[in-house]
Order: structure tokens, then C-alpha cells, then sequence
């Protein structure tokens, strides 16, 4: 029978594991984010989602070593930027980024995701559907009933373990360093070059 005690000691497991594998979570992300040709399929709660992913308006980089210098990069599409693909092509990951991602039929989210423990901050959950005022208007809703938006933030969280689930599984997969860390390093390369030719923006 587990105790309070053995809980508090997953829970530290967890949250180390996570702080140790952060970065190249968030890393992962962005890469999958950027070469996905189709949805994600992810278990959440019984359920089959389908997700896109994008990494919004906010993206820093920095490198492992001691006093290394971050890139802080907001607005607009910084993950495209000349700054981000010359940060990656020096060997620096992702300290922090912003993740969007669109549920089929089900909205988007968006939160700030750092890599020390990967709690989302700044949460944005789907729009609540427009309602029909007396009139026969269709009217937005000020905000989600509080139900829902416990439902909305814990369907996020879900995607967030399942994606963190995927992440590992495919960390400890005996074709990450041939395949995974090799198709990664294919994409930073391809990033570099098409910064040396002024196709990124």
C-alpha cells in the first residue's frame, strides 16, 4: 500500500526527471512542432486527440555551460527567426517557449512552458462558443463556465503528459541517436542554411 510519503517521493522523481530532461524536451517539441506533416495523436483520458502544435510569441535559448548567454525572443514568429536558427545552430536549447496547440474540434491553448519543471504558466484555454442573445444574436460568452474550464485545463494537461510520454519513450528508444538526434540535427542544419541564404525572416 503506498503512503503519503512514497507520493511526495514520486512526485520528486518526477519532477527531477523532468528538470533534467527540460530542455531537450522543449527542443523536441519545437522540431515536432516544425516538421509534423500531420496531427498528433495523443491518449488523453480514454481519449484518441488530434493536436497541432506550434511554438507561439515567446522563445529563449541558452546554452549548458555556466554565465551562458540567453536569447530572448518575443512577438511575432519567433521560432522562424534568423536569431533562433543561429542560437541552435550553436548548440544552444530551449530554456522557455510559449506552446500553442489546436485540438481537433476541441480550440486552442497556449501556455509558457520552462524547462526547470514544466509547469504551464499563462494558460489560455479555447473561447467559449458564441451564445444567442434574446434578439437571435449570436453573442460571445464572457468566459467559460467554471466546469468547463476545469475539464479544458485538465484535457491540457493531459496532452502536456502524453507529449511528455512520447518524448521519452522515443528519448530511451534505441534509434534516438541514430534516427531522432540525426533528423534533428538535419532540421538545425537546414535552419542554419536557409538563414545563410535570407529565406528566414
Amino acid at each position: 500500500m503506498s503512503t503519503s510519503h512514497d507520493h511526495i517521493d514520486q512526485l520528486t522523481t518526477l519532477g527531477r526527471a523532468k528538470g533534467f530532461l527540460g530542455r531537450e524536451f522543449l527542443t523536441w517539441i519545437w522540431y515536432i512542432a516544425e516538421t509534423s506533416r500531420e496531427r498528433l495523436k495523443l491518449p488523453v483520458d480514454s481519449r484518441d486527440l488530434e493536436v497541432d502544435l506550434w511554438v507561439d510569441d515567446r522563445l529563449v535559448l541558452e546554452g549548458t555551460a555556466a554565465m551562458s548567454h540567453q536569447n530572448v525572443m518575443k512577438g511575432g514568429d519567433p521560432s522562424h527567426s534568423r536569431e533562433a536558427a543561429a542560437s541552435l545552430s550553436t548548440g544552444k536549447t530551449v530554456r522557455e517557449l510559449k506552446l500553442g496547440l489546436r485540438v481537433k474540434d476541441g480550440g486552442e491553448y497556449s501556455a509558457i512552458l520552462g524547462c526547470d519543471d514544466l509547469n504551464p504558466r499563462s494558460l489560455k484555454l479555447p473561447s467559449p462558443e458564441p451564445q444567442e442573445g434574446q434578439d437571435g444574436e449570436k453573442k460571445s460568452a464572457a468566459s467559460l463556465p467554471l466546469a468547463e474550464r476545469l475539464q479544458a485545463t485538465a484535457t491540457f494537461a493531459g496532452i502536456l503528459d502524453a507529449l511528455f510520454a512520447r518524448f521519452l519513450d522515443t528519448r530511451v528508444a534505441p534509434e534516438w541517436e541514430k534516427t531522432v538526434l540525426s533528423d534533428m540535427r538535419e532540421w538545425i542544419k537546414q535552419r542554419q542554411n536557409k538563414q545563410d541564404s535570407g529565406t528566414l525572416h
